[in-house]
């Protein structure tokens, strides 16, 4: 089926490949001279169009850096396509050039556009005299690696060494190891990459110029494992027998580029003088050999320059070095100062470009410019964001948000700064903006990309079509993964699949791009998000750093209060051990040491809430990051004063009601979101099918809410894998129990179904809105950690999915209590309350209810339930109970009884005389 859909989409790119590839150009320039202008004019009346495509590739190539508009603009200005093979073989030529001098001059996204244009070009028609490996497929994987795509490069590059181990050419064979060598390291893959250098060296003949590059690829590896005396070794090696190759463009590169590493290496062992010299004579290389091209390298040898300076205390030089790696990325940009910052519209997504307005950011603040510092970091989100917005892998997006978090620290220390400084309003918004930049961005994009889709289940035009096939294809090759292991095709075919359709989705980015949720988050937005905040809630929004975290608070009116807890660093680190030491293993440790718990649980409370005042009136929603977002806020104890009796404890949420988010963002498309009313399905599951698994007590939940709420309910054997797909869409409240399987115990998390799990990546392409998604399983809300996006958890992908709301477990909670507080969540929950204070309400009945069981009192068996999500009520139909309709149909039928015998009387009454 991949197969049949990659023909399909190859041809779809080429039919769209102009609007890619001259997405950036301009018309024709009225500079062009005016014999050329009559030469193309001629060889048009003429009708020669591989002449004419020619023409304006050899006038582009004697200057590429001034006339590169006029070579994208070459599509729209042919008054024909091509007919024969020498014309298709000229606008193939055409097609690698744009993509070419469009990386040459900096402008890496156009140059990857024009290249996948030429590939499906070339796929659609063969051309026998075309070298597709060395002027596509290599270029546009080295593309995606320089962009930081690197599960999109290596498929590419697989590709590539599939053909030249197909046509047994060892040269490329060896020079696409090295590539898929760099791509694997900067993934940080390292066994990986170091595998694929050492096949390159393998296949690569020794007496060539590529050996070295080799050997540098080798040095790059070893460097990045801190290996550094052996990598200085190595790279000596290539140096010298790059030497050798003076008179070859490739080697001169190369050699250039060895130069670079020998710097990085030097900068790695603190020998910061041959680490400036080794970098300034790789500038003096390209300036001298590569006049009018190579401007990406420029700016990195200048961006690598200034990190010397950096390093040797000498912050205005660097800042220097940094402004020029920027002039040469952004040639039509014309600073007044070296503190001017480029605007926004010139801004884009590219690891040298985000790192050299980084590295002007840190000399900046270095020189006491922190006003310029701060507006250079939201230049780099900026620049971020438009780079998650080009990737199509996940992976690629969270790669480049923890990039985004370690900047965020930074800045968050610089605004603070400023607003301690000034107690302008500015800076404690842009200390809001750069916490939600830095957090919950990929769930955010998720969730608008599944409602854009949402209700398409029928799409009419084919594009969407294939898309959906594909979207089906990739999730059976997913599960195929793990029942098939021994399948040796499923990962080439899912590669194939996901490339396929990054492709498709690039016909939609155009008005996705146009839409609000694809923009950046900027102020504006942040005051619409306050307006919906409830009149009586109040957002506790955290920002976990290095070394210091914040609190920011703020409600309805705006941001209130911020406050700064250093030294969190160690609270953050110490967190995990509490988690394992008393919630993961059980109630035994919480119960043996009550006290040494209690004092731990107020030790954390203290490090963040100590003076707090809280408003007994209030709701509120907390924001957690980093570590914090494992924490049971609920069971922190607000005083330092312990008690043998474990119900007297002063519990956090004893006092106010608590409920979580992933971010503002996140939770404001959560409280707008529309969801449909009135109707529920649960999903009970004791076992799976054949499985040893623990029985689970399901059946008492399954009866009581089957008698309390109306709607459909799927028990044991019924509970299936189709049931729950077909089912659960369109519904207002999903509520499942069965077992479940985490991020933190599995590379695939699922929920247990009677005949087969359901994984997380089964929800990867669903597109459904329920008002609220009941988790009753273990560890649903427990997961891996993705720096800057929070933990990745089933509950993460529900809401990913569209939930409005859901409800997961931290920890393995007591079965018999999470029932109990089940019940009660739902009744509570039909007095027209919202799941937070309905599940609130819940634990404070249920242990009322249990106050003579001390051991009950402990946090373990309630506090690892939580809810994430909007603060709207869910509205459900109860269910009738059978006395009931037993009373009701018993007054129906006496009222029947008593009309019938008045009929009875009325007939029998005589009539009077003359009726």
């Amino acid at each position: 089926m991949a197969h049949c859909l990659y023909k399909v989409v190859i041809q779809f790119t080429i039919y769209c490949s102009c609007f890619f590839v001259t997405s950036f150009a301009s018309p024709d320039s009225t500079g062009v001279p005016a014999t050329l202008q009559h030469h193309l004019q001629e060889l048009q009346q003429k009708d020669s169009l591989e002449q004419w495509l020619y023409a304006r590739i050899d006038y582009v190539d004697a200057a590429p850096f001034e006339r590169i508009d006029f070579l994208m603009a070459t599509q729209q200005a042919a008054w024909r396509t091509y007919r024969t093979y020498d014309e298709r073989v000229a606008w193939f030529n055409l097609l690698i050039l744009q993509g070419y001098y469009q990386l040459q001059t900096g402008n890496i996204i156009s140059s990857i556009n024009a290249y996948e244009a030429a590939l499906a070009f070339y796929e659609a028609y063969p051309l026998p005299d075309a070298d597709n490996i060395a002027y596509v497929l290599k270029p546009l994987g080295n593309n995606y690696t320089r962009l930081g795509d690197y599960h999109t490069a290596l498929f590419v590059l697989s590709k590539t060494l599939a053909l030249a181990q197909q046509r047994k050419d060892n040269r490329e064979i060896a020079a696409t190891y090295s590539n898929m060598a760099i791509c694997a390291r900067w993934k940080g893959d390292l066994p990986l990459a170091m595998e694929y250098s050492k096949a390159g060296i393998t296949a690569v003949d020794r007496r060539t110029p590529l050996y070295g590059l080799l050997l540098s690829t080798s040095a790059d590896i070893l460097t990045e494992q801190g290996r550094y005396d052996t990598a200085s070794r190595v790279i000596a090696q290539s140096l010298t027998h790059l030497q050798r190759y003076k008179h070859d463009t490739d080697a001169l590169y190369w050699y250039a580029s060895a130069l670079q590493m020998a710097s990085r290496i030097a900068i790695g062992q603190g020998r910061y003088g041959p680490a400036k010299q080794c970098a300034q004579e790789a500038l003096q290389l390209f300036d001298r050999y590569f006049p009018t091209a190579r401007q990406r390298e420029k700016a990195r040898v200048n961006e690598l320059l200034g990190n010397v300076c950096l390093k040797t205390g000498q912050p205005q030089q660097a800042l220097q070095y940094y402004q020029q790696s920027l002039l040469w990325l952004l040639p039509s940009w014309q600073p007044a100062s070296l503190q001017a910052v480029p605007p926004e519209a010139l801004l884009y997504g590219e690891s040298i470009f985000t790192d050299a307005l980084t590295g002007k950011a840190t000399c900046l603040r270095l020189l006491g410019k922190p006003e310029a510092a701060l507006d250079h970091y939201i230049a780099v989100f900026m620049a971020g964001h438009k780079l998650q917005a080009t990737f199509f892998y996940t992976e690629s997006r969270l790669r480049e948000l923890q990039l985004a978090k370690g900047r965020a620290d930074a800045a968050m220390q610089l605004a603070y700064t400023l607003w301690q400084d000034t107690h302008q309003k500015k800076y404690e918004e842009q200390l809001l903006l750069i916490a939600e930049l830095s957090k919950a961005q990929v769930l955010a994009h998720e969730r608008a990309a599944r409602f854009s889709r949402a209700g398409d289940f029928q799409p009419a035009d084919s594009i969407t079509r294939k898309a959906r096939q594909l979207q089906d294809a990739i999730v059976y090759y997913q599960r195929e993964l793990i029942n098939s292991p021994a399948n040796k095709n499923i990962p080439d075919l899912l590669q194939v699949a996901e490339y396929d359709l990054s492709l498709l989705n690039k016909k939609t980015r155009q008005q996705e791009e146009e839409a609000p949720e694809a923009k950046m988050l900027n102020l504006v937005q942040l005051h619409h998000f306050f307006e919906r905040i409830p009149l009586q809630a109040t957002v506790l929004e955290f920002f976990a750093g290095r070394d210091s975290s914040y609190i920011i608070e703020m409600d309805a009116k705006g941001i209130s209060a911020i406050k700064l807890i250093t030294g969190s660093g160690r609270l953050q680190d110490s967190l995990q051990h509490f988690m394992q030491q008393w919630f993961m293993h059980g109630p035994a440790a919480m119960m043996n040491a009550p006290k040494q718990f209690y004092q731990q649980c107020y030790g954390i409370y203290a490090a963040l809430f100590k003076g707090y005042q809280w408003n007994t009136a209030r709701r509120y929603l907390l924001i957690p990051d980093g570590q914090f977002s494992y924490l049971p806020f609920d069971a922190l104890v607000t005083n330092e004063k312990y008690s043998l009796n474990y119900g007297e404890w002063p519990f956090l949420f004893k006092q106010v009601a608590l409920s979580q988010a992933y971010s503002l963002h996140t939770w404001y498309q959560q409280q707008t979101g529309r969801y449909p009313v009135h109707s529920f399905t649960g999903f009970f599951v004791s076992k799976g099918k054949g499985l040893r698994q623990p029985v689970l007590s399901v059946m008492q939940e399954y009866q009581s809410l089957q008698g309390m709420i109306k709607g459909d309910y799927f028990l044991d054997s019924m509970a299936t894998w189709q049931n729950f797909t077909t089912h659960t869409r369109g519904m207002g409240v999903v509520h499942v129990s069965t077992h479940a399987v985490s991020s933190a115990q599995d590379s695939f998390p699922f929920l247990q179904l009677y005949d087969q799990p359901f994984y997380l990546f089964d929800l990867r392409y669903r597109s459904f809105a329920p008002s609220l998604v009941v988790l009753g399983a273990c560890k649903t809300a427990d997961g891996a950690w993705l720096a800057g996006e929070g933990v990745n958890s089933l509950s993460r992908g529900f809401t990913a999915a569209g939930a409005g709301g859901v409800i997961a477990g931290i920890w393995n909670v007591n079965d018999e209590s999470a029932i109990g507080i089940m019940q009660q969540f739902y009744q509570q929950l039909q007095q027209d309350k919202d799941p937070a204070l309905a599940l609130h309400d819940a634990k404070l009945k249920w242990m009322q209810e249990h106050g003579g069981n001390a051991t009950l009192q402990l946090p373990y068996y309630w506090a690892g339930i939580v809810y994430s999500g909007h603060l709207l009520p869910v509205v459900l139909e109860q269910e009738r109970s059978r006395w009931w309709y037993y009373t009701a149909g018993t007054l129906v039928a006496i009222a029947l009884v008593i009309l019938l015998m008045k009929a009875i009387r009325r007939r029998k009454q005589p009539r009077s005389p003359g009726a």
